[in-house]
């Protein structure tokens, strides 16, 4: 039974591991912001993911790219520049 869900929890750090990897890589717009602000709210979203809590779940529903999108940037991939 304990070798078993051990198993499970490899088998699923693996997965998310393998998705987490597998996301475009983008670039984040918003008009009319510097690079200076855009780091600074990207810091603020950081924090804030942080400070939700450490489980995997918690992290799926409050993510930095969320926090962004609510802060009113849009992720533009970098493969259609």
């Amino acid at each position: 039974m304990k070798k078993r869900r051990i198993g499970l929890i490899l088998c699923l750090m693996i997965i998310l591991t393998a998705v987490s990897c597998s996301t475009a890589p983008v670039k984040w717009y918003k008009s009319d912001t510097s690079q200076a602000t855009f780091t600074r709210d990207k810091a603020d979203c950081e924090e804030a993911v942080l400070s939700t809590g450490t489980s995997q779940r918690t992290k799926q529903i409050y993510s930095v790219e969320g926090c962004l999108e609510a802060k009113g940037y849009t992720a533009i991939p970098l493969s259609s520049q």
